[in-house]
């Protein structure tokens, strides 16, 4: 049994292994043909190929001289100013030792960086542009200062696709001898919420946990600590029939198996905009009830007594 994350074994590689957007794809070959590229910010939501996409350009640069010419830092680990003063700007100041005739500094979720720090990133943008290039990610570009915005190209990362993500859990699936039953795969899916690492990283411990048995819905709930959409589902058809005693029953057993109250707000929030003719009145006023209970939940009231009451409302509508 091979101990790499299959996040990282089934990274993509090369551009033409990139998820997502065919524009980017292009964009990333033309800075890769003509050896260069501006100051860049990578923008949008995370897992959807921000850090692998900076990876795949420093390793078309650098080939094996990787480690003296990319510097990888994670902002949201090292946010401060003393981060930017002295590992950034040791690295940055020093000649570069490849063809293409600068290096590369990576600054993950860079929108975590301190005001200061982004201030100080701005001038080294500045200084050591001529030899260092530097490419920003973000999760919400209004917290990069407005002069880093400025300086850089953005470029706007959005979801990766359904059929995308199908496609490679399956070729995982297939390369991995996974047995699984399509109910546990669409669970995964679901629960994961287009998040690729998430949906990766369940589906590697889901393989290790079954034993080579075949993976089912109750499996993957498990690992996620998630509430499966079809058992949000099943919850949520008992309400709207007003069956309240058997709702009441299902409730308390999903609390009792130790779901998070959380989890199981979220799967009734998913399986209401699944729910197949709705009137959209009602869909908003099951939104509603759910919102102002999970508004008490969060702070601090009995989270089994607002869940349980919570379902009772719902039934009423």
């Amino acid at each position: 049994m091979s101990n790499i994350p299959w996040i990282e074994k089934y990274r993509p590689k090369t551009v033409d292994e990139l998820l997502g957007s065919e524009s980017i794809k292009e964009l990333i070959n033309g800075f890769i043909r003509r050896k260069d590229i501006p100051h860049l910010l990578f923008a949008g939501p995370p897992s959807t190929g921000k850090t692998t996409t900076a990876l795949i350009l420093a390793r078309a640069f650098y080939n094996d001289k990787l480690s003296g010419n990319f510097l990888e830092l994670n902002a949201s680990d090292e946010r401060g100013i003393d981060t930017i003063r002295e590992k950034v700007k040791e690295f940055a100041k020093l000649l570069p030792d490849n063809e293409v005739g600068f290096k590369i500094v990576f600054l993950d979720e860079a929108d975590a960086l301190t005001t200061d720090a982004q201030q100080a990133l701005r001038r080294m943008m500045e200084l050591y542009s001529k030899y260092t290039r530097f490419i920003l990610s973000c999760n919400y570009i209004n917290r990069i200062i407005p002069p880093i915005q400025s300086r850089v190209a953005v470029i706007r990362f959005a979801p990766l696709p359904i059929d995308q993500i199908e496609k490679l859990v399956d070729r995982i699936i297939q390369t991995e001898k996974i047995s699984i039953t399509e109910n546990a795969k669409r669970s995964l899916i679901e629960i994961a919420r287009e998040d690729l690492r998430k949906i990766i990283t369940i589906l590697q411990s889901a393989h290790y946990a079954s034993n080579g048995k075949i993976i089912d819905e109750n499996l993957i709930e498990k690992i996620s600590g998630k509430v499966g959409i079809e058992r949000a589902k099943e919850l949520l058809s008992l309400i709207l029939a007003k069956k309240r005693t058997e709702a009441r029953e299902r409730m308390i057993s999903l609390l009792e198996e130790g779901n998070d109250p959380e989890e199981i707000i979220q799967g009734l929030l998913r399986a209401i905009d699944l729910y197949p003719n709705m009137d959209e009145t009602r869909r908003a006023n099951l939104t509603r009830i759910i919102s102002e209970y999970h508004y008490r939940i969060t702070i601090g009231t009995n989270p089994y007594i607002q869940l349980v009451a919570m379902i009772i409302e719902m039934s009423y509508l």
